[in-house]
């Protein structure tokens, strides 16, 4: 879960609904994208499915764990877990997918975003045993390293963005995105003063010259916290809903 401030009040926006603005930049693409690829972007937390509904308190916010606030202990099987569901519904391409995004977090744990040795561990032993299984699901569907390395950097790149327009990533901010004839392209992300979430994107890589997404979210009470767990576990019950978009412009 993440959380964007905005004028009307903080909104907690879940993973999957993140993860499905990725899917939506994904599927804007100036190129004609795979079918597996795009599904992989916009399912790429699925593994967090089940955490959404039943969250950790954080005592110190007063609000549902920051997705960053979990260690990789809890989620690194909950990740190994959603490349399971993934391969179980959609076929070795998609989870073979999602599984390296995993692998692109979890290898980040040597130096970032540990909270515990044990996280580290977990991680380790997510790259350990997800490994092998990538490289036979890549071998099965005659993908090379080249043609993965791509589509992974694609996912990795909408998932970035969309913590930015989400406002987990603040700006301005830089983004690397793969070329499609090899290498990387650095995208600069700025947002227009006194417009919150409109922001211009270079050098542009859409179809069209400006893009809106959207999504569902949950507003928080006016205080932008709980008094305690039931509090939060009481609103988690409630069906209030709110929109919230972001605008994305080439100039």
């Amino acid at each position: 879960m993440l959380f964007r401030d905005q004028k009307s009040g903080v909104i907690a926006i879940s993973q999957l609904t993140h993860a499905w603005i990725s899917g939506q930049l994904l599927r804007a693409w100036d190129e004609a994208l795979s079918d597996p690829l795009l599904l992989a972007g916009e399912q790429h937390d699925l593994g967090w499915i089940d955490w959404e509904v039943a969250p950790s308190f954080d005592e110190r916010s007063g609000r549902p764990h920051l997705f960053r606030d979990v260690g990789a202990s809890l989620h690194a099987p909950m990740w190994a877990g959603g490349v399971d569901r993934a391969l179980a519904a959609w076929g070795m391409h998609v989870a073979l997918l999602i599984s390296r995004h995993g692998g692109v977090i979890y290898n980040r744990y040597t130096n970032r975003h540990r909270l515990a040795e044990a996280d580290a561990a977990a991680a380790q032993h997510y790259l350990e045993t997800q490994g092998p299984k990538e490289q036979a699901w890549a071998r099965a569907l005659g993908l090379d390293e080249a043609q993965l390395t791509r589509e992974s950097g694609l996912v990795a790149f909408v998932d970035a963005l969309s913590l930015a327009l989400c406002g987990e990533l603040k700006t301005p901010i830089d983004f690397e995105a793969p070329e499609r004839g090899g290498g990387v392209v650095t995208l600069h992300l700025g947002e227009r003063p006194e417009k919150p979430f409109e922001f211009v994107l270079s050098p542009w890589p859409f179809r069209m010259s400006e893009l809106i997404v959207e999504g569902e979210a949950r507003p928080l009470p006016r205080e932008g916290r709980f008094s305690d767990e039931a509090a939060m576990r009481r609103w988690l019950a409630e069906p209030e809903r709110v929109t919230f978009k972001a605008r994305l412009a080439s100039h």
